[in-house]
């Protein structure tokens, strides 16, 4: 419902449904108490200051106004309406204005407080209209688990990308266009339909107002902000707020307070900072309880979790942390459990100091371990398989998390070897995205090898064309495999640049991980991979050794590494830092007219894991068991 201009006066006034003079209980930021409407009994009636000022809704029987309008059906209902209003307006009696300028005020306080608050409410009230006329919002809201009543209690909106029918309403309300393009600067930079939620400071006024996309495409633009502001205040922050609870999600926060549950703030998405912490502790906190979503890559979760306790530590902050099961989130949990087990959960969980924090992840992952091991039937494969190497999957389980060596006699079968795996990998595994860095050979060879592989056609033959149609056919078909996998994002071939060294690669493969949990990497030619840090290790092949297990380490996932090795009578040899810190080691060694693999480890249980004979095809080399 848009505001009534005639009574805007009076609704900006400091009026508070204390002064009504009934019982109220806190329920998150809102207030509730029980409809004399409809069922006395029923506490289902909310007063809430989402829109800029004091307005009342009963989720049950969908009774609504504002306190006006609340005096006058409960206290002179047997009146007409202009009796009624009359009354109800002698109730209030005379109302000092918010908004009265104070010649001592500072200008940037009259900015938040005043004008700009102004514009912002209006577009909040106009946002909210349009959320109950819009269908699309509504079904949105409603997949989440949101009514209309339920998302006016928080200003919860719509804009439909847009400006100019807000424009339009703002210059009936005495708002000039040029004010609306000041405060609201972003509002023309984004024309996508956005959900929009209003974001208050500590006093209740509203700062800015964020848009949602509703498409889960957009990427980086998913959130914005309408108005430029400050972006350390966090979300749904208010005062006297002696145990914040952070979460990361607006509807995270939305859903908790909706279910009651008191203090309940998000970062937006933001890393936590000092600078959040400063304005939590301004309010009353003297603890916070921070929850996460359980991330793929978490050792550099449980690294910003210990920056986190710094922070609090610096500041005096008791200090909790809880990483949710995984694909959970607050929203969930408390749609699904309700607000009392996730109470229960932080009341339950020990508060943090470097020594408990390291224990209570300690245990987790102990939990963790043993949940997912148990959740898979004897006969899946924890790793990726192999379908051209069936009795190797077996034994080793398939490819799982791990740093491998792979080398060959004679040297160049190791590139064959990768290539074989990568397409079997690939074309079994679904979801798997590999990428094939190639330090030693061009990326038009490992091009052409592909497509060889899969046409089944020699490698001569895919670089030109044949006299023989059938050939150019299964080449032509090869090849749009091929550019099927890169298309939908299945595979990527690297080649070197002057750039890329091992902290380029630990910071795209870190993104990539974001969106790629399933990720496997091959370095073709490690011996050729550039190492800018690590200065205090002299030996290079210790140094890139260390920085491979460093990458295994941050993202754990499988990494095959190949370089060059040699057999002799006392076994394998090569730089001892590849041979010791390898989980295992592939060797492919060509010996009387047959080619053989065997893979050991000294960390898989026996030194001699697997050996067997490869058959290679006469035309693409292409390799799989005998």
């Amino acid at each position: 419902m848009l505001l009534d201009e005639e009574q805007s006066g009076l609704l900006r006034t400091e009026t508070h449904p204390k002064r009504l003079g009934i019982p109220l209980t806190r329920w998150g930021r809102n207030l509730i108490c029980s409809c004399p409407f409809h069922a006395p009994e029923e506490t289902s009636l909310f007063f809430y200051d989402a829109l800029g000022y004091w307005r009342y809704r009963c989720l049950q029987c969908g009774s609504e106004g504002d306190l006006v309008e609340f005096v006058m059906r409960s206290r002179f209902n047997g009146l007409d309406d202009s009796s009624a209003r009359k009354e109800a307006l002698d109730f209030w009696g005379t109302n000092t204005s918010k908004e009265q300028d104070d010649p001592e005020e500072h200008p940037w306080v009259k900015e938040v407080g005043g004008e700009k608050s102004r514009v912002l409410e209006s577009f909040v009230r106009y946002c909210h209209w349009a959320a109950c006329k819009s269908e699309t919002s509504a079904n949105y809201l409603s997949e989440r688990g949101w009514s209309i009543g339920q998302a006016q209690l928080y200003g919860i909106g719509y804009y439909s990308g847009d400006p100019e029918p807000f424009v339009s309403y703002c210059m009936m309300a005495g708002i000039e266009r040029h004010q609306v393009s000041f405060y609201l600067d972003n509002l023309e930079v984004f024309h996508e339909p956005r959900i929009t939620i209003p974001a208050r400071n500590s006093k209740g006024i509203i700062h800015s107002v964020y848009g949602r996309s509703m498409d889960p495409n957009l990427g980086p633009d998913t959130y914005v902000s309408f108005a430029s502001g400050p972006t350390d205040i966090p979300f749904n922050i208010q005062q006297d707020n002696d145990h914040p609870i952070i979460v990361e999600g607006f509807f995270d926060a939305l859903t908790a307070d909706l279910a009651g549950i008191p203090g309940v703030v998000s970062t937006t998405y933001q890393e936590l900072t000092q600078s959040h912490l400063y304005k939590l502790k301004a309010c009353g906190a003297d603890s916070i309880t921070v929850i996460l979503r359980r991330e793929n890559n978490r050792r550099d979760q449980e690294f910003r979790i210990q920056k986190y306790l710094g922070l609090a530590e610096s500041l005096g902050l008791k200090f909790k942390s809880i990483i949710l099961p995984k694909e959970e989130t607050v929203d969930l949990v408390v749609r699904k459990n309700g607000a009392d087990q996730l109470l229960e959960l932080i009341h339950h969980t020990e508060e943090d100091t470097t020594h408990t924090h390291r224990r209570s992840v300690l245990l987790q992952d102990i939990k963790e371990n043993f949940d997912t091991a148990m959740g898979c039937p004897p006969e899946m494969s924890v790793g990726y398989s192999l379908p051209s190497f069936p009795k190797l999957t077996q034994t080793i389980d398939g490819i799982q998390s791990g740093y491998f060596f792979l080398s060959a006699q004679p040297f160049g079968l190791k590139t064959t070897a990768l290539i074989s795996f990568a397409l079997d990998l690939i074309e079994s595994n679904k979801k798997l995205k590999l990428i094939y860095i190639a330090l030693e050979t061009p990326r038009r060879q490992i091009f052409d090898r592909i497509v060889a592989m899969i046409s089944e056609e020699s490698i001569l033959s895919v670089r030109k064309q044949s006299p023989t149609e059938a050939v150019n056919q299964r080449i032509l078909e090869g090849t749009k495999e091929l550019i099927s996998y890169v298309r939908n994002n299945r595979l990527e071939i690297w080649e070197d640049s002057p750039t890329f060294d091992n902290v380029e690669l630990m910071k795209i493969l870190k993104e990539e991980l974001k969106d790629h949990p399933d990720l496997l990497v091959i370095v073709d030619g490690i011996d050729h991979l550039r190492i800018s840090d690590r200065p205090d290790i002299l030996d290079i092949h210790e140094r890139r050794s260390s920085v491979m297990l460093d990458l295994y380490k941050a993202l754990d996932i499988p990494i095959f590494l190949g370089g060059e090795l040699i057999n002799s009578d006392v076994g394998l040899v090569g730089p001892r830092p590849y041979l010791r810190d390898a989980d295992a080691i592939y060797w492919v060694e060509a010996k009387g007219g047959n080619v053989f693999l065997s893979v050991d480890s000294k960390r898989l249980g026996t030194n001699h894991l697997f050996e067997g004979t490869v058959l290679m095809a006469k035309a693409s080399n292409r390799m799989r068991e005998e």
